[in-house]
């Protein structure tokens, strides 16, 4: 009788397990859906659109791209989080929609423990800006003197985004205040800072490089741990003496949490294959994006580590979602 019992849990363990082994082992038999949290033609549909194509190429079946705007990602992240796990569904996502929204809006209901790290896609640091004019501050020392001296005020992409929180970062480490002017949108708040309606502006360089090759904004530094390529005579802020850990998004693309190791380790080899393809290594620096190399285990662990940070300063400034 015991046998019998021990035979009939040992066929139920393995009819539940044969499923996931064939998912697995076929994956995939049927396209990909590729979750992007924002807008057709924003930079993150930009590149899930050129590693959809590439992907499919080395998995044998279609990567269709599936843009799922609105609430701040918060559609798109909870959409993904209860999908199934089984690698048909996944989501291309960073910083600010991973760890900052969750932080600072108790609707989001997600966190990064919902998502199982599928590759690492991409790092963008952010840079220092001023209106390229004869008054403005000429280096980053000259804006710190600046603010210290007169009452300033600040331009962003609205409040609680990146932008936001990259100017107050820095503002913190000078040790300064400045008045936060909210916009929709970075082109809203460039075209005003080269206006000359504010002082500075913390923004991506994909944002703002057109401006600055045409001469209308000034790089005072970048804000990631080396200089970038298009912008050698620009130094790091701590290069400009305002050490510190970089400020940049860093992002990837995740599956629902459960998902087979054999499924996100063929999806992984895909997206390894899509960023060593020329045409993205150029595309990539074409829109001042790095192309993030590094393990699932090493990605994870600096979420993790930057996670309490931003949750940290979301609290400090005291930011919630309208």
């Amino acid at each position: 009788m015991k046998f019998s019992t021990r035979r009939t849990v040992l066929a139920a363990a393995l009819a539940l397990a044969l499923p996931f082994a064939t998912l697995a082992a076929d994956f995939p038999t049927k396209p990909v859906t590729l979750v992007v949290p924002q807008g057709t033609g924003s930079g993150s549909d930009v590149v899930a659109r050129l590693l959809a194509v590439h992907m499919g190429e080395a998995l044998g079946q279609s990567v269709v791209v599936e843009n799922r705007a609105g609430g701040g990602g918060i559609i798109a992240h909870q959409m993904v989080a209860r999908a199934p796990a089984d690698g048909y569904t996944i989501l291309l996502t960073s910083t600010a929609q991973l760890l900052v929204v969750p932080a600072m809006n108790a609707s989001a209901k997600y966190s990064l423990g919902d998502f199982a790290p599928v590759a690492p896609v991409l790092r963008a640091p952010f840079a220092i800006l001023v209106a390229n004019t004869p008054t403005a501050p000429k280096t980053l020392k000259d804006l710190v003197d600046t603010l210290r001296t007169q009452p300033s005020a600040y331009a962003s992409a609205g409040t609680g985004t990146m932008t936001h929180l990259g100017s107050e970062i820095f503002l913190s480490r000078a040790g300064l205040k400045a008045t936060h002017i909210p916009y929709k949108g970075s082109g809203a708040a460039l075209t005003d800072l080269m206006g000359g309606h504010v002082l500075f502006a913390t923004d991506s360089l994909t944002a703002a490089l057109t401006h600055v090759r045409s001469g209308k904004l000034r790089v005072l530094a970048v804000t990631g741990d080396q200089r970038e390529a298009s912008l050698p005579d620009v130094p790091t802020l701590a290069e400009a003496g305002l050490p510190g850990d970089p400020i940049a998004v860093i992002g990837g693309i995740f599956a629902p949490k459960g998902v087979p190791r054999d499924v996100t380790e063929k999806l992984e080899k895909a997206i390894d294959t899509a960023k060593s393809n020329p045409d993205v290594v150029q595309r990539f620096a074409a829109i001042e994006t790095g192309i993030l190399r590094a393990s699932n285990d090493a990605f994870m662990a600096q979420l993790r580590k930057e996670a309490p940070a931003w949750l940290g300063l979301v609290k400090q400034l005291g930011i919630k979602a309208d």
